[in-house]
């Protein structure tokens, strides 16, 4: 099988990642079975596409009439036999529950074809753990998304043990056919590429704010306006090449002995934790959302967000795209 034979894809599981793993392939021309256990969960996620939909026509990235196309070959399922029997790719996107992900795919492999790619979601467990019980070992892979995944470009494509480099490459290549950004992984360790690139950050973040270094509107501001603005363009790598390696090299001799490099949680995230300031959840987190986000609620917190996704997705991909 190749990608350009894919025409039908299933997400089982229609949360936050799964509804937006849908859209981007129902985007992308394909006919997807979304499956989840119970019809309330899958008509807000119907609910959910349709309006993101609406924000990327609103945004130009399609036309009006291409919502109801998308939507038209969007099959919600409560059957799992029914959301994967005609299936020729599949992504899984439960709860990342080890004994729940073995369960789920033991029972896929038996009620799928045998040349169906079984592709998981999962974020920290391996390939190896989730298809304990799984027969054709060759054709699963790990196709990790971030949130929100029908926005940000980059899915990683992680090779377990036994993966095959064609089932690698289909998966590749297929996340290209709907203008994602896929990143090889070849192989897998817990957190993958970019969690482990992002918790190194988070630790240091976390620490700085515990010493009273500067206010989590300050920090925020501080990366936005310099790290995020630069390596949304031109990533790390190259950020270090144009600013000379020997300069880096110096940096790093100066600066790492005072990083914060303990393998313990943060001091200052246990201590919110610990008080109950969760997040935008529970309405305190670093900020307190009451008074710093009064003018909106988390729907809309989130709706600006995306709309500013979106801004910098038609900048920085889909124009490039289009220029070849």
């Amino acid at each position: 099988m190749k990608a350009e034979d894919i025409k039908t894809i299933s997400v089982l599981g229609a949360g936050i990642m799964g509804h937006g793993i849908a859209q981007s392939f129902l985007m992308g021309g394909f006919s997807v079975y979304l499956y989840d256990v119970q019809e309330a969960i899958l008509e807000t996620a119907r609910a959910h596409i349709r309006s993101n939909l609406e924000l990327f026509q609103h945004s130009g990235f399609i036309a009006s009439e291409e919502i109801e196309s998308a939507l038209q070959r969007l099959v919600t399922a409560v059957q799992l036999e029914q959301a994967v029997e005609k299936s020729d790719f599949i992504v899984e996107a439960a709860p990342e529950n080890l004994a729940l992900k073995q369960a789920l795919f033991k029972e896929v492999e038996s009620l799928c074809r045998p040349d169906t790619i079984i592709a998981s979601n999962t974020s920290s467990l391996t390939l190896k753990e989730i298809s304990v019980g799984v027969k054709k070992k060759d054709r699963l892979v790990i196709t990790h998304w971030f949130n929100p995944p029908h926005i940000v470009p980059a899915v990683e494509v992680v090779k377990g043990e036994q993966t095959s480099e064609e089932t690698m490459e289909i998966a590749y290549e297929l996340l290209r056919r709907i203008r994602k950004e896929p990143v090889r992984i070849h192989r897998e360790m817990p957190g993958f590429l970019v969690n482990r690139i992002q918790i190194a950050m988070a630790r240091e973040v976390f620490d700085l704010y515990g010493k009273g270094v500067a206010s989590a509107a300050d920090i925020d501001r501080a990366v936005k306006g310099s790290i995020g603005f630069r390596l949304a363009s031109i990533g790390p790598l190259l950020t270090a090449d144009l600013g000379g390696l020997d300069l880096w090299l110096k940096v790093c001799e100066n600066l790492l002995p005072q990083i914060q490099s303990s393998v313990e949680a943060p001091r200052a995230l246990k201590n919110l934790v610990s008080q109950g300031r969760t997040g935008i959840k529970s309405g305190k987190g670093f900020y307190d959302y009451q008074t710093d986000f009064s003018k909106g609620a988390l729907d809309e917190v989130v709706r600006k967000r995306d709309q500013e996704f979106l801004d910098r997705l038609k900048n920085l991909y889909w124009k490039r795209d289009e220029k070849g």
